[in-house]
């Protein structure tokens, strides 16, 4: 359970108080009191009953240390109570972490969940976590979470752990990172955020398996260290990588680009059979049967829909059948329009000759309608499009493109199947005009071509009509 879900100490105390029926069940219901969050305890003797009415249950405690806040009970609660530590939390703004973590230093044998998180601003460099911290003896640990503290990891093995998080703006040697995933066999979730300034990959030499990994996170700077490129994910099945993806050497800033190397493409399932592609501002998601992988890109480098969206060689997409661009449909009548040109739409397009269903939201809808009412050369851009979603805000709809697209199609032989408007409000009498337009243009097409898409409307909160 999070610390954020917690029963706050006092008022569970206070309920005690209500009355007799209350105070027999909430003291017989021993869970309830295994969970002590320091940062909201007044008093000592509020620590002290937890404990009690607990008896022997394992622990979960939570602390947020403060620079003038007293260490006391909670230090000297959770040394004297480490055999039955389940979970610990603590976020520090304390400048002297590193050696009050030193206390820490007899075994936890059932400690299962740590998390330490530092303050980043309280010092230039990050805090040192002592390898001494409960002897390096964390048997059952599945969960860690370590946020700007830095560490020899080859001094530790956690032989059950399955989600680690790390958080470091001090450089750290990826043979250590590798190292440490070496013998954590049972890795089923990794998060690595590395803030320093990033180097060169260096090519690997040997490559790590990790069988039981399912989902992967990299920032831009993990990405860049070659990290991914010295593991092997045969069941890796989510994946988030952040950087930029387009092929250059060096980033805006000057930073070397984030690229994946093509060694370790082969053993991503989550590569493979991709049907799917989401493009949005700063972000492109790419999934299919076997997982889901996401590239994250800074906003100035995706102000519009383009081929650069899915050129990330060797990653393949031609396979790629639904194609959704621009925002969610949450609060989507509320945020600027996405802004298109005709060339970044039709080099996307020109990649993606095998989609049936494109969804378009928050995105400039004239660019769009216009490049597929186009033909190329001998060809018409996406030839295997039948149906489109548009979802409508304020002026996302280009009504007039919108009719034209659907003619020009026809002509090409080409024609839309189906075509869905969604409003998320019900629409007023400025979209009636528009409807009644779009009706009038279907009827035209049914007596110009004796065929038309077929038509929905549908309004989120008043269904379709």
């Amino acid at each position: 359970m999070s610390y954020t879900h917690f029963p706050m100490n006092g008022p569970l105390i206070t309920m005690t108080h209500m009355c007799r029926s209350w105070r027999n069940i909430l003291l017989a219901t021993l869970d309830l009191w295994t969970q002590i969050d320091f940062s909201v305890i007044t008093k000592p003797q509020q620590a002290e009953s937890f404990l009690r009415r607990s008896k022997k249950l394992p622990l979960d405690i939570h602390h947020d240390l403060e620079d003038l806040d007293p260490v006391e009970p909670f230090l000297s609660t959770t040394i004297h109570n480490l055999p039955r530590l389940r979970r610990l939390a603590i976020n520090s703004c304390l400048p002297r972490l590193g050696r009050f973590l030193e206390y820490f230093s007899a075994p936890a044998p059932e400690l299962e969940y740590l998390s330490i998180a530092n303050d980043i601003n309280i010092t230039d460099k990050d805090m040192e976590l002592p390898s001494t911290i409960f002897r390096g003896r964390l048997p059952k640990l599945r969960v860690l979470e370590l946020h700007c503290l830095r560490t020899d990891l080859r001094n530790f093995n956690f032989p059950s752990l399955a989600r680690f998080t790390f958080i470091t703006g001090t450089k750290i040697s990826i043979q250590n990172l590798t190292s440490f995933s070496e013998r954590c066999a049972l890795l089923e979730f990794i998060q690595v955020c590395l803030e320093y300034t990033a180097q060169q990959p260096i090519p690997p030499r040997e490559r790590v398996l990790l069988v039981a990994l399912k989902e992967l996170r990299f920032d831009q700077t993990a990405c860049t260290s070659g990290l991914l490129d010295r593991l092997i994910l045969p069941n890796c099945t989510e994946m988030m990588l952040k950087g930029h993806f387009v092929g250059k050497v060096l980033d805006d800033f000057g930073d070397p680009a984030a690229r994946i190397h093509p060694s370790s493409i082969d053993h991503l399932p989550v590569m493979r059979e991709i049907t799917k592609a989401v493009a949005m501002p700063r972000s492109c998601v790419l999934s299919g049967p076997n997982g889901y992988l996401r590239f994250w890109c800074p906003q100035e480098n995706r102000e519009g829909f383009n081929a650069e969206f899915f050129t990330f060689s060797p990653v393949a997409v031609s396979g790629i059948r639904e194609l959704w661009i621009g925002a969610t449909t949450e609060f989507f009548s509320y945020r600027t329009l996405w802004k298109q040109t005709a060339a970044g739409v039709r080099g996307a397009f020109e990649v993606l000759t095998k989609v049936e269903d494109l969804t378009i939201i928050g995105c400039e809808t004239e660019p769009i309608f216009a490049t597929l009412g186009s033909k190329i050369g001998d060809a018409v851009l996406l030839p295997g499009l039948r149906r489109l979603t548009i979802y409508v805000g304020d002026g996302d709809l280009d009504i007039l493109a919108l009719i034209q697209c659907a003619k020009a199609r026809k002509e090409h032989s080409r024609p839309l199947g189906e075509v869905t408007i969604t409003f998320e409000n019900e629409p007023g009498a400025d979209v009636i005009q528009e409807v009644e337009l779009v009706s009038g243009f279907v009827e035209g097409l049914i007596h110009r071509v004796g065929v038309s898409p077929l038509l929905k409307w549908e309004c989120r909160d008043c269904g379709i009509w």
